[in-house]
């Protein structure tokens, strides 16, 4: 996909908005995204060979706001992962946002990322660099689920962003995070073994970069019957075996993030760094004891012990 973009102001910002058969709440989003308070924004939106309405709610933003509005129509459906990469790769701005297509952004979402990212460029300079937040957890209608995120997913330290953390746990949320142009450019493309979008970032802001925080919910992150992840109550019971399953057949596939990380980046990873992925990998072939062994020696531990004693009897 051919960005036909510029680079311009140094402030100014990229929202990569991915879509496929969102015409029920797309509007909505699109619309908290224009009224952003900082001045400096620009709308990036490719859709997925929608077959509902979508494409046609895009079209009458971009006539009202052709300046502000890039669109790019999809002919075949690709997936989430390839729809924001191919976003990545159209962005000429120094910074990037990824918006869901189903939230509502808090007026002040972009300002305050903004705020965050420059003060980690003046404190550790040419680096590549990532910022996320909490998020107000709402129904189909925008009632209040959780103020926090963090506390419906039952996340008690989201700042927890160490290689080894990481590669055993997600801890940031996608539709949430600001990269800088040194992320865009290490990161793309996502890979197709990639678990999700904001994993694979994490990852790379994690090794090679800095990760950042804004303890407050900065979106009404809301949940309905048609979410691609969305967020389940930790603490529901009900939920459990789904929870079990779902992390039995996690476990390949974060695996297999780790394998196409650790072979894209090898030539830049320090011993130590290899070390752990290597490890890591190694879990997948090890027998239980010595499986266990080396998860405790690394700390390659998920947040919450209900999380780690799963993982301990399943894996």
């Amino acid at each position: 996909m051919e960005s036909k973009l510029s680079f311009s102001n140094p402030r100014k910002v990229d929202i990569l908005l991915a879509t496929y058969n969102g015409e029920r709440y797309l509007a909505e989003q699109i619309e908290s995204l224009l009224k952003q308070t900082h001045p400096d924004i620009h709308l990036l939106i490719r859709d997925d060979a929608s077959i509902d309405n979508t494409p046609l709610i895009i079209e009458s933003f971009l006539s009202k706001f052709p300046d502000r509005i890039t669109f790019f129509q999809g002919r075949e459906r690709q997936g989430v992962k390839a729809n924001f990469s191919q976003l990545m790769q159209a962005s000429t701005s120094s910074y990037l946002m990824f918006s869901d297509q189903d939230d509502v952004w808090k007026p002040n979402k972009v300002e305050k990322s903004l705020s965050c990212m420059i003060a980690m460029e003046n404190k550790y300079g040419e680096l590549p660099l990532l910022v996320h937040s909490d998020l107000t957890v709402v129904d189909e209608s925008l009632n209040l689920l959780d103020p926090s995120f963090w506390h419906y997913t039952y996340l008690k330290s989201p700042h927890s962003s160490s290689l080894n953390k990481l590669l055993a746990q997600n801890v940031v949320t996608g539709c949430t995070i600001m990269i800088n142009r040194l992320m865009n450019e290490l990161a793309r493309p996502i890979p197709h073994e990639a678990f999700m979008h904001d994993w694979w970032l994490a990852l790379i802001a994690s090794t090679f970069g800095q990760i950042g925080v804004i303890n407050e919910a900065t979106l009404y992150y809301r949940q309905h019957s048609t979410n691609t992840l969305g967020a389940q109550k930790f603490f529901n019971f009900c939920n459990i075996k789904k929870k079990l399953h779902k992390w039995r057949q996690a476990d390949e596939k974060k695996f297999q993030q780790a394998f196409i990380f650790f072979h894209r980046y090898q030539q830049l990873l320090s011993l130590s760094q290899q070390k752990i992925l290597k490890d890591f990998l190694m879990l997948a072939h090890l027998p239980w004891m010595k499986r266990k062994k080396t998860i405790y020696c690394h700390g390659f531990f998920k947040q919450g012990w209900v999380r780690n004693l799963a993982d301990f009897f399943l894996g």
